[in-house]
C-alpha cells in the first residue's frame, strides 16, 4: 500500500499524476500492457504455413489517491492521456479508505 501524498511535487518511482476531467490524481502502481492476437495459418495437411499478428488496444490499471473526501470520483468512460496515448476508464471501484486516505482502483483501455 502506498503512502498518502498531500502534494504532487515529489512522487515515488511507479507513481504519476493523471488528470481526469481537470482533476489531478496521484496514480500508484500505474501499469499498461499490450498484446498481439496471433492467427496461425496451416496447409491442407495441418503443417504450419505462417502466422498473422493483429495488434490489440493497450490496457492498464492503477490505484488513484483521492486528495480529500470531497474529491470527485472519476466515472467509467472518462478519458485521460498518458505517454501520448489517450485512454478511457473501463472500471472504477468504490472509494475505500486505506491508512487514513481514500483510494479508487481503475482499469482503462486505449481509445482507438
Amino acid at each position: 500500500m502506498a503512502i498518502p501524498y498531500t502534494t504532487t511535487a515529489s512522487l515515488p518511482y511507479g507513481s504519476r499524476v493523471l488528470t481526469i476531467d481537470s482533476v489531478g490524481y496521484i496514480a500508484n502502481n500505474f501499469s499498461t500492457s499490450q498484446s498481439l492476437n496471433v492467427i496461425e495459418r496451416t496447409t491442407e495437411l495441418g503443417a504450419p504455413n505462417g502466422a498473422v499478428g493483429i495488434q490489440q488496444a493497450r490496457t492498464g490499471s492503477a490505484q488513484l489517491q483521492l486528495a480529500t473526501s470531497t474529491t470527485t470520483v472519476p466515472d467509467v468512460g472518462d478519458e485521460f492521456a498518458a505517454n501520448s496515448v489517450t485512454f478511457f476508464l473501463t472500471e472504477v471501484s468504490r472509494p475505500e479508505e486505506a491508512q487514513g486516505f481514500k483510494v479508487v482502483d481503475i482499469s482503462f483501455r486505449e481509445s482507438i
